[in-house]
C-alpha cells in the first residue's frame, strides 16, 4: 500500500467516525497530562490549554506527583499501559482528582480514574500507527474544555489540505538514509515533532530526536561528518531564524529539509490541537515513505519483539 493510499484511508476513517463527546464534568485545574510513547505525544497537546505534560514513568517510578498538581489525566488508547495505570493509582491514593482518556471504558486505566473520557477507535489498517493518537488528542481537547463537535471531520478536511505538503516532503527526502535525524521545532509544533520522532524511529530504525529550534543551533552544528538530516517543522513564527540556522547547518555538510505548515499566528485551543494532529499525520506518512525509499522496513522488518512485555509492570498485573 502506498503512502498516498494510507493517507486516503485515514481521511475516510475520520470522515465516517463518530465525534469525541465530552464526558468530564469540569475542565481540570492545575493538571498534569501523562502517558507513554504515542500517548505522551497526546499529552503534550494539553500544553495548548496551559497544562503540563510528562511521561507517566516520571510519576510512577519517582513515586510522587509534581508540586501543585490537583488533577492527573492518564492517557492510553488500550487503557493497559502499565506506568500510566500506576500513575493514576498513585494520584488517587494521594487525593488528587484522576481522569482517564482511553478507548476502553472497561480497562484498568478507567478503573483507576474518577472520571473517564472515552474516545472512539478509528477502524483503519495501518503499518505505522497514528489513528489512536488522533482520537486521544481530541480527547485531550475535550477534557480541557474545548468544543470538539465536528472536530473529526474538521481534522479530515485539514488532512486533505495537507496532501500536497506530504508529496513535497516525500519528494524532498534524501535518496539515501542518513545516520541520524533531528526534528527542529518551536512550541507551536512541538507535539507534532515529538510524534514525527517516534514514527521515524519505528519506521526506519534510525536514531532520531526532537529538539527545540534554538537548542539545535547550539548542538547540531557540531554533528558529523556522517550524514545527518535536520527536518525543520515551520509554522507561523520566526521563519528568519529557521532559515538562518538552515544555512549554518548546511555549511557544516548537513542536509536540511524544511516542512512548512499552513498556520495562523496566535492559534490556540482546538485550532492549535488540529494543527498539531495534522502535523503528526504528515510525519507518520512521510516516515513510512522514508522507510520504503531507504530500504528499512518498519519495526526493523519485524525483527523487533512487539509483545510490549517490557512496558507492563510485573508488580501489578495489567490485562
Amino acid at each position: 500500500m502506498t503512502h498516498q493510499e494510507n493517507l486516503t484511508r485515514l481521511i475516510a476513517a475520520l470522515e465516517t467516525s463518530a465525534d469525541v463527546r465530552a464526558s468530564v464534568s469540569d475542565a481540570p485545574g492545575s493538571a498534569v497530562f501523562t502517558g507513554s510513547g504515542d500517548s505522551l505525544s497526546s499529552a503534550l497537546l494539553a500544553q495548548a490549554y496551559g497544562h503540563r505534560a510528562m511521561s507517566s514513568g516520571d510519576i510512577t517510578f519517582m513515586g510522587r506527583l509534581p508540586v501543585g498538581v490537583e488533577t492527573v489525566v492518564g492517557i492510553s488508547h488500550s487503557g493497559t499501559s502499565g506506568a500510566t495505570v500506576q500513575a493514576l493509582r498513585l494520584a488517587r491514593s494521594a487525593g488528587a482528582r484522576t481522569i482517564a482518556i482511553t478507548s476502553n471504558s472497561d480497562s484498568p486505566l478507567a478503573e483507576a480514574a474518577d472520571e473517564v473520557q472515552v474516545v472512539p477507535s478509528l477502524h483503519v489498517e495501518e503499518a505505522v500507527p497514528v489513528a489512536g493518537h488522533l482520537m486521544l488528542g481530541l480527547g485531550v481537547a475535550a477534557v480541557c474544555g474545548a468544543d470538539v463537535d465536528g472536530a473529526t471531520s474538521a481534522l479530515a478536511s485539514r488532512l486533505r489540505d495537507l496532501t500536497s505538503l506530504v508529496e513535497e516532503t516525500v519528494e524532498g527526502l534524501p535518496a539515501e538514509a542518513p545516520v541520524s535525524i533531528s526534528l527542529l521545532s518551536l512550541p507551536d509544533l512541538r507535539g507534532a515533532a515529538d510524534f514525527w520522532m517516534l514514527k521515524l524511529i519505528e519506521a526506519t530504525g534510525l536514531a532520531v530526536r526532537s529538539v527545540p529550534l534554538e537548542e539545535s543551533g547550539h548542538v547540531d552544528y557540531f554533528l558529523g561528518p556522517q550524514p545527518h538530516l535536520a527536518v525543520q517543522l515551520l509554522g507561523a513564527y520566526s521563519r528568519f531564524r529557521f532559515d538562518r540556522l538552515a544555512a549554518a547547518l548546511e555549511h557544516t555538510g548537513q542536509t536540511v529539509q524544511q516542512v512548512a505548515f499552513p498556520q495562523q499566528a496566535g492559534e490556540a485551543g482546538i485550532d492549535a490541537v488540529l494543527t498539531e494532529l495534522g502535523g503528526a499525520v504528515v510525519g507518520t506518512v512521510v516516515a513510512e515513505a522514508a522507510a520504503g525509499r531507504w530500504g528499512r522496513p518498519p519495526f526493523r522488518g519485524g525483527a523487533v519483539n512487539m509483545d510490549a512485555a517490557h512496558i507492563k509492570l510485573d508488580a501489578q498485573a495489567i490485562s
